[in-house]
């Protein structure tokens, strides 16, 4: 009996085990269907058309760091919806290489600093899902849109001086040759002056990005995006467009690969201990059967001899 409980037992785990490669890319879509994940981002981000030039600034002005992260809810493993926030800033600086004194007062240095604080709202479409049936089913590209609102504070930093001549009791900006007559007075000021300006915008952008995401495990997502906003009604200080080149780290709240698995073990060990349990029912009647049809033959033996003597008997 424990024998053939045996056998069948082991032929169901290597059926499993042979199967495990089909039934992997069913599980990538079971993962991805209906369910929520979150994911955190981190990377740089570039401004473009903003109000202030840059002039012979610092090469670390050209890119700012980005941070911040997001949670989506994938309805099916073609389309997601989520919600999104991504702080960053920008920053142009100014170090005039010659001055003009043509006008007062003359701007020596400049330095902008804004920081925004952007939150969308975004849809998401796997464009991999072209191919349902492929074979990677851990690779994804995921083609994003929706609308965000852009939250900016800033300030300006001027540095800047200007020189002012008083003579017979008026005072003008020196931007030129200075004459001064034998029969007056005359005098010249200097001054230097900085100023801290404090700005600040509000404003709608739509976002189009591309991310690239590998399933490490069920539950781990690694991934590069690559994102663009365009800035709506910018207006006056606001930038054109927002660029971001961002790595990504996604959690994905289902079950893991070996809690999968085991379920689905334990559901097709439990089917076969079922048809075993069944089939062993079947063959001890079958065997009780054949034990009285034994009997049954031995009988009708026995009386067919005891015929057969008094026959003889007869005879």
């Amino acid at each position: 009996m424990q024998k053939r409980r045996f056998i069948p037992l082991l032929l169901a785990f290597l059926f499993a085990v042979a199967v495990q490669a089909q039934t992997e890319g069913g599980q990538q879509k079971e993962a991805r269907t209906g369910t929520w994940s979150i994911y955190a981002q981190g990377g740089l981000s570039w401004a473009g058309g903003v109000w202030y030039p840059n002039v012979d600034a610092k090469q670390s002005y050209n890119q700012s760091p980005a941070v911040g992260g997001g949670i989506d809810y994938t309805i099916r493993p073609w389309v997601r919806v989520g919600a999104e926030y991504l702080w960053s800033r920008y920053r142009r600086e100014q170090r005039m290489p010659s001055i003009d004194a043509a006008t007062m007062p003359i701007k020596a240095y400049g330095n902008y600093l804004m920081n925004y604080h952007n939150a969308k709202l975004g849809v998401g479409f796997n464009f991999m899902e072209f191919w349902p049936s492929r074979k990677a089913q851990w690779f994804n590209v995921w083609l994003g849109t929706g609308v965000g609102y852009m939250m900016a504070k800033g300030n300006e930093y001027t540095l800047s001086f200007s020189n002012t001549i008083t003579q017979n009791g008026v005072s003008k900006p020196v931007t030129g040759n200075v004459t001064i007559d034998n029969g007056s007075s005359a005098t010249i000021q200097g001054n230097v002056k900085s100023t801290n300006e404090h700005s600040s915008f509000n404003k709608l952008y739509i976002p189009l990005s591309l991310h690239m995401e590998f399933d490490v495990t069920r539950r781990l997502t690694l991934g590069v995006k690559g994102e663009m906003d365009f800035v709506m009604n910018r207006e006056d200080i606001a930038p054109k467009n927002l660029l971001f080149g961002l790595a990504t780290v996604r959690y994905n709240f289902v079950a893991s690969r070996a809690q999968k698995m085991q379920a689905y073990y334990d559901a097709s060990i439990g089917d076969l201990n079922n048809r075993v349990n069944e089939l062993q029912k079947q063959a001890d009647a079958a065997h009780a059967r054949a034990e009285k049809a034994e009997t049954d033959l031995q009988r009708l033996a026995q009386e067919h001899a005891g015929l057969q003597r008094q026959l003889r008997d007869c005879e």
